[in-house]
């Protein structure tokens, strides 16, 4: 019998963000070694970002979601292929072509909406349930943060236990577009706490706006710039800092892994549930909908987090390390086997 072959299907630009090619980057990386696989993602999308290593297949423009599970049919064996999908456009109707098809799904969801056709849902939200979930009886879900999705560096980071230390540092990215300026406003307000001595501001592939040069321009060299970090780089910089602002996507459980006390919101629907269950679990320091934020507001929260002793820094990291455990990929190599 031959062993099924894995296709990574997302999507991701400049206007959608680019957060959904970035997590199944992270699963190439757990089932590489084990899985025959190529990458599958539109022509529109910014491809350029996709490993050059992986095995690149692009989907034309003329080709309609719709239209695409016959398009996926008619260049894959259904029999031989396992298609492990992560998009908000890959819907009820979407995943129900896909599994009549042939194919089996594993579906990366956040946003709890859709019922499933897939045959394995991950969601690595805090506190979903299978009964959050209308889906088939068949289903497998896989859920909560056992099942977080990382990059290799930083799961094995995550292992280590970390000792809460003096606050002088600060990392700071809004995503790979930020596509509402967030890291501006941020780092204004920042600029405005003196103990802050150190500011890394990531900014991503995507990033299209100006002003954060005018910014940093007369910064005294407080603040550092990034651009397009490696896998590495951007541990490495965590490691330097001791708080993060960032929205309750990946790179927050990235943050997580590293052990940062962190300032936590969201920008757009699909962080709602990630922000909900870390902070019901008191792992984050909560800042709410940052499309809100003037820079003033982060001055603040930064100032509340420096005035809050250190024991309760130290009992937030003390809870990333427990719900950020590190052994994610032999769950998902687990996970993989039920519907090879």
């Amino acid at each position: 019998m031959t062993k099924k072959r894995i296709l990574f299907r997302a999507d991701g630009n400049s206007e959608t963000g680019l957060g959904h090619l970035y997590r199944l980057f992270a699963l190439v990386e757990v089932y590489k070694s084990h899985f025959e696989y190529c990458f599958v993602t539109q022509a529109s999308s910014s491809w350029r970002v996709v490993p050059k290593e992986y095995n690149l297949n692009l989907i034309p423009e003329s080709i309609s979601i719709k239209d695409e599970p016959e398009w996926l049919s008619n260049r894959f064996n259904s029999s031989e292929h396992i298609i492990v999908a992560d998009g908000y456009h890959f819907d009820s109707g979407y995943q129900r072509l896909i599994t009549e098809a042939g194919f089996n799904l594993m579906y990366i969801d956040d946003l709890v909406k859709e019922e499933m056709y897939a045959d394995i849902v991950v969601n690595h939200s805090v506190g979903i349930t299978e009964k959050n979930y209308k889906s088939k009886s068949s289903t497998i879900f896989a859920l909560g943060t056992e099942y977080t999705i990382l990059r290799p560096l930083f799961l094995e980071r995550a292992k280590k236990r970390k000792h809460a230390k003096v606050i002088n540092s600060l990392f700071v990215c809004f995503g790979g577009s930020d596509f509402f300026n967030l890291t501006n406003i941020c780092v204004k307000g920042a600029l405005q706490v003196d103990s802050i001595e150190r500011i890394h501001a990531v900014l991503g592939e995507a990033y299209k706006h100006i002003e954060i040069f005018n910014t940093v321009a007369n910064d005294q060299g407080k603040v550092k710039i990034h651009r397009n970090l490696a896998e590495a780089e951007i541990l490495n910089l965590m490691e330097e800092c001791q708080l993060a602002i960032l929205p309750t996507s990946t790179i927050c459980y990235e943050a997580c892994a590293v052990k940062l006390a962190i300032i936590g919101g969201y920008y757009v629907d699909n962080q709602k549930n990630i922000y909900n269950g870390l902070v019901a679990n008191d792992i984050i320091y909560p800042a709410g909908d940052f499309t809100q934020l003037s820079d003033l507001d982060y001055k603040t929260l930064i100032q509340s987090v420096l005035n809050d002793p250190l024991f309760r820094h130290q009992q937030k990291l003390d809870k990333q390390k427990f719900f950020f455990d590190g052994k994610q990929k032999s769950r998902f190599q687990l996970l993989i086997e039920k519907i090879v």
